[in-house]
């Protein structure tokens, strides 16, 4: 089968990107396009309307990050499974993922509409910005499962071995979502209920791709099955894939407390300027989930067929390639920097004093969060969720909390800026310990 070549062949340095690529492209284009549906808000809404998006983020971080929770954590069992030869059973897997997935959408979605007021508040909404956040709540809120099942069958698709296919569909969306910024914003003039309808739509575009390849097509290696609910197998996939969940829901929770340390030293200017500093931040996380989530089904198929020289190899060449993105991604970064800020705020203005001053100080992250993000996935790849959320739970949400209020309360707003790039790095040292305790187990060096 296609997706057994793809995952069984023997990789080299070059091979590796080529795989990689369009999962990584893909990601870094889903981080993209957020940042041009931040545009079109600052350019046909107002600079205060930006703060919406930011306000919202904590929100839609929890439906991405328990649709990449039930997509890696299925995945990785669903590639074992095919691995072993078990397509049936991969199935009815598959069946059991989907039906969760649907359920979790319609509690989202009540609770949101429900506790909208409550809620909104608890992100950081003032009297200056929660009538931009309302209609971007309230629409974005009520097709939750839209963004649930985008993450997820992003990553099955990925797992299929269509890293392209997957990349193509994701930036189709994103063409759609900022073409519907436009049409809805610059012609409707649908404010920024018009930005949270052209995002929905956007995401669907994964969702028609799926129903084709998996329902009509029938291109999958699995189908769906007709399988009893089992639900100690859902416990251990949401287990499984929690470290996947904790570091996207961790990054929501650490977006609010830094709306509340940015209003607290900048005003509510600052929190539209962290606005654009969290899209940096997002990009460049982006880099390392999509070259992660790529790599992860390698390893799981390794796992599962026993080929303890493939997974030594593919690890040896992810620590390399991680590193060398990093400084890339930190070089192209610097020299975009005038340009990224410029394009949201005007030159000269308070709005972009203070993002250009945050956007170089958290730049050094880039050196340490690939090997971060992908010492986490590699153990939910195996199969060992907890060790893979501890890791995503240290570095995404206790060190980083720790660094955000501790060099805070030291430098003021400064050392809001520093504190991702420092807890990275302290993280990293976490990191390099757990992947030297475990390296016997797993065999991967």
């Amino acid at each position: 089968m296609d997706q057994e070549q793809e995952l069984s062949q023997a990789f080299t340095s070059r091979s590796l990107l080529k795989f990689v690529a369009p999962s990584i492209f893909t990601f870094v284009f889903i981080g993209v396009y957020q940042m041009v549906d931040g545009l079109f808000i600052e350019r046909y809404v107002g600079d205060l309307a930006i703060s919406a998006v930011n306000l919202y983020y904590p929100i839609i971080s929890l439906f991405i990050a328990v649709g990449i929770m039930i997509g890696t954590g299925g995945n990785a069992v669903i590639v074992r499974k095919v691995g072993e030869g078990k397509r049936k059973e991969a199935g009815e897997t598959f069946s059991r993922v989907l039906t969760f997935t649907v359920l979790c959408g319609i509690v989202f979605t009540a609770v949101c509409l429900i506790f909208a007021e409550p809620i909104m508040r608890l992100c950081g909404a003032t009297a200056g910005n929660i009538a931009y956040l309302r209609p971007y709540y309230m629409t974005l809120s009520a097709f939750s499962l839209a963004i649930l099942l985008q993450s997820e069958l992003g990553i099955l698709i990925i797992g299929e071995g269509k890293t392209v296919v997957a990349a193509v569909v994701i930036m189709v969306g994103g063409v759609l979502n900022c073409v519907l910024d436009y049409v809805f914003m610059a012609k409707l003039h649908m404010g920024i209920r018009g930005a949270a309808i052209a995002t929905v739509i956007g995401y669907c575009s994964t969702i028609v791709y799926a129903v084709w390849f998996y329902l009509i097509a029938r291109k999958s290696s699995y189908h769906l099955e007709l399988t009893k609910p089992d639900g100690k197998e859902i416990a251990g996939i949401c287990f499984n894939g929690s470290s996947d969940m904790v570091s996207n829901l961790a990054e929501g929770i650490t977006v609010l407390f830094m709306n509340h340390l940015a209003y607290r030293c900048y005003g509510e200017t600052g929190v539209s300027a962290l606005a654009v500093i969290t899209y940096v931040q997002v990009l460049i996380s982006m880099v390392f989930m999509g070259f992660t989530s790529a790599v992860e089904p390698i390893f799981s198929y390794h796992y599962g067929s026993g080929n303890v020289e493939m997974r030594q190899r593919v690890f040896r060449l992810c620590i390399r390639w991680n590193l060398l993105l990093g400084a890339i991604t930190m070089l192209l970064l610097f020299l975009l920097r005038f340009w990224l800020v410029g394009v949201f705020f005007d030159e000269g203005s308070e709005f972009y004093r203070i993002a250009s001053h945050g956007y170089l100080l958290i730049l050094p992250a880039c050196l340490f969060i690939g090997t971060n993000i992908f010492g986490s996935g590699l153990f939910t790849a195996f199969g060992n969720g907890l060790v893979s959320a501890l890791l995503s739970l240290s570095r995404s949400f206790v060190v980083l909390t720790c660094c955000l209020f501790g060099l805070t309360a030291l430098f003021g707003g400064p050392g809001l800026w520093c504190a991702w790039p420092a807890a990275e790095l302290i993280s990293c040292f976490v990191t390099a310990f757990v992947l030297r305790k475990y390296r016997s187990r797993y065999q991967y060096a």
